[in-house]
């Protein structure tokens, strides 16, 4: 059986068909300007669909949506978290892509869906309780528990981006002071470097900063710590809430690989209660940047009962 991954962010999607064994068979990204319709998003999402299964000859089953905020369940509809992507706020993509592509659609939230993808298929595979954070344009994530992704009522995520960092900090959207998100998202990383730098209005990308830290700029090394310091400092607060087996950094930010990876564990003693910091692991996601549309399949299998 062969599902299509839907995985949305900010500026573009992810788009892979994907076995039931969690193998990418092909996929392709879309990016998009956040002031495209959505219609016209939905269009060019279905069009790359359909490109990529008439490339692979295959037939689809279903398709998988991960998308940032929550959807109601019954409807699809968005009703939150979604100001990286304002157009989808109040419409269903479930139902705009089931009515273009004749299949059954299913969406949750991005966050989960990372997290149950490394769950079934990559670095959770090990581990009863672990936290998956990913990071791009925001922070998401998700709580697994006794191997079950944690939600609320009716499906509604953990916000891990809303963890407050610092309660002097700016505001966030939704007047939180210092979030997680806030400070260590790909815009964050980018203004910490700028002020490091004394730079101003700079195209320069996340993956830059890291490039420039790893060839000795020392206000990129800064950067890359002081962004290490607020992952530390979140993974502390839920390790001493939660006792976790391991902290999971995924995302675009997982491709900065191990000099991040070795400055959060410098870091995580300082925030961390001693002995829970000893039973608690960091590590980067295994299935890198695509644990989102993965885990979307997998949860669109486990609707059809296949799972």
């Amino acid at each position: 059986m062969i599902i299509a991954g839907l995985d949305f962010g900010g500026t573009a999607v992810k788009i892979g068909l994907i076995s039931a064994d969690g193998t990418v068979l092909s996929k392709t990204a879309v990016s998009f300007d956040q002031e495209k319709s959505f219609e016209d998003i939905v269009y060019s999402v279905c069009d790359s669909v359909q490109t990529l299964k008439t490339s692979a000859q295959v037939e689809l089953a279903a398709v998988g949506i991960a998308a940032p905020g929550y959807a109601e369940p019954d409807s699809g509809v968005l009703i939150d978290g979604t100001n990286n992507v304002p157009a989808f706020k109040g419409r269903s993509l479930p139902n705009a892509l089931t009515e273009r592509l004749k299949l059954p659609a299913f969406i949750d939230n991005d966050g989960t869906c990372a997290a149950f993808g490394e769950l079934l298929f990559g670095a959770g595979r090990q581990f009863n309780n672990f936290v998956l954070i990913t990071v791009g344009t925001g922070i998401g994530g998700g709580v697994v528990i006794d191997r079950r992704v944690v939600t609320g009522r009716d499906g509604l995520p953990p916000e891990i981006g809303a963890i407050c960092l610092d309660p002097d900090g700016s505001l966030n959207y939704s007047g939180i002071p210092g979030t997680f998100e806030r400070l260590a998202c790909a815009s964050g990383i980018v203004e910490i470097y700028c002020t490091e730098s004394g730079m101003q209005d700079s195209d320069i990308s996340p993956r830059d900063v890291f490039q420039r830290a790893a060839a000795g700029d020392e206000a990129a090394a800064t950067t890359v710590d002081r962004v290490a310091g607020y992952m530390a400092q979140a993974f502390g607060i839920m390790i001493n809430l939660l006792n976790l087996e391991a902290c999971i950094i995924g995302g675009g930010i997982s491709a900065a690989g191990q000099p991040l990876l070795k400055a959060v564990r410098r870091h995580l003693p300082v925030y961390t209660w001693p002995k829970l910091y000893r039973n608690a692991q960091v590590l980067l996601a295994r299935l890198g940047n695509d644990a989102g549309m993965i885990g979307a399949t997998a949860m669109a299998a486990r609707r059809l009962d296949v799972i």
